[in-house]
């Protein structure tokens, strides 16, 4: 079953258009992730999915329902976790987990269980009767997530959800994101400019450029598309020879561009065909990382 179906969506801001025309598919129990730079369009895309904004035109379809005539029950099925919260402050962890069940669900005896849960899942007890303002940054995403995931939603929506957090709290927080996805079968989203975040927990992945869907693959297929035609060398060579190196790069057919990492030592891009390089320099290929792809799409906009 489709999760998410998205068809011809653009938003504009007067004359600004900020989603052109994009149209992308989610499988129910999928993790898709959004890849772009900032002011890409991945945060405009999010808000429509989670009913904040509308359309300028398109069709959203989330899990059966139209965004247009059936926004209530999207809202009941959808929880978004953006890099700003929406806690109060003034109440604790628990107080705060209380309330939006109040507002998202309808409170029983399971509910109380569920807040307890989360709070031990996500490393909060011994916080949980701190006021939410004295918590850390990462404790606060914590428990931002904890607060999306007590409703049990069916797609759960991640704006660049670590955001400006340490590192050990998003290893946390990616792994949580994968242990909800295999053990609810909730449907993910996740947008980010962290393009190894991404890498690491997508089985598809959609590329924004310019508010435009440059990119739309399963993981595995951007990367055999690509290496027909992006290659990634090292280069090791006498320091001396560095001139000599970097001219014949600068004028060489099939070289897309080149980095120098060392003294003796330069990071090579080629347009997959093959470069005759001087016989005194060790030539080891690299394997494609989706960073790499990713610089690539950026730069040209689409395969």
């Amino acid at each position: 079953m489709l999760a998410i179906n998205v068809s011809g969506l653009t938003k504009k801001y007067k004359k600004f258009t900020a989603v052109d025309n994009i149209s992308f598919k989610v499988e129910q129990g999928r993790i898709y992730g959004l890849l772009g730079p900032n002011g890409a369009g991945k945060s405009t895309i999010m808000k429509v999915l989670s009913t904040l904004i509308s359309p300028c035109a398109g069709y959203v379809e989330i899990m059966g329902y139209s965004l247009e005539k059936d926004k209530e029950k999207i809202k009941s099925i959808i929880s978004l976790v953006s890099d700003y919260t929406v806690l109060e402050d003034d109440l604790t962890p628990y107080e705060n987990l209380k309330m939006f069940a109040e507002i998202s669900v309808s409170m029983n005896s399971q509910v109380e269980g569920r807040i307890s849960s989360l709070i031990e899942d996500f490393g909060l007890s011994m916080y949980k009767d701190k006021l939410t303002k004295n918590l850390s940054s990462g404790n606060k995403q914590k428990l931002n997530i904890a607060r999306a995931l007590i409703k049990k939603p069916q797609i759960l929506l991640l704006d660049e959800p670590t955001n400006a957090i340490d590192v050990e709290t998003s290893r946390f927080i990616r792994e949580y994101i994968v242990r909800e996805n295999l053990e609810s079968n909730t449907t993910v989203v996740i947008s980010s400019h962290y393009i190894w975040e991404v890498e690491q927990i997508a089985s598809e992945i959609g590329v924004i450029v310019n508010g435009k869907l440059a990119v739309n693959k399963k993981s595995s297929e951007i990367f055999s598309d690509y290496k027909q035609f992006l290659r990634i060398f090292e280069l090791a060579f006498p320091k001396e020879k560095f001139s000599e190196v970097s001219g014949f790069l600068d004028v060489s057919s099939g070289v897309s561009n080149f980095r120098q990492t060392g003294h003796d030592k330069l990071i090579v891009q080629t347009d997959g065909s093959e470069v005759a390089f001087p016989d005194f320099v060790s030539v080891t290929e690299k394997e494609l990382s989706l960073e790499d792809i990713y610089s690539h799409i950026v730069k040209k906009g689409a395969v």
